[in-house]
């Protein structure tokens, strides 16, 4: 990578923000005890998770009432 380059544009190169977001949205629901996945079934959950950690379920859900 041209760390140099992308830290004047201000580009995040460390790994801290991934590692908090998948902490964030994977491990607080998925990762409680006796909890077992299949890949088919964690996708939507996880979907869902990400609308709600971004504020944007009601405009998945409502589109027509976000205001442009």
């Amino acid at each position: 990578m041209r760390y140099k380059v992308f830290r004047e544009k201000g580009y995040q190169i460390g790994s801290g923000v991934i590692e908090s977001a998948c902490k964030h949205v994977v491990a607080q629901r998925c990762r409680r005890a006796s909890m077992r996945w299949t890949e088919q079934g964690l996708n939507p959950i996880l979907e869902w998770r990400c609308l709600l950690k971004n504020n944007a379920w009601d405009g998945y859900w409502y589109p027509d009432t976000i205001a442009a």
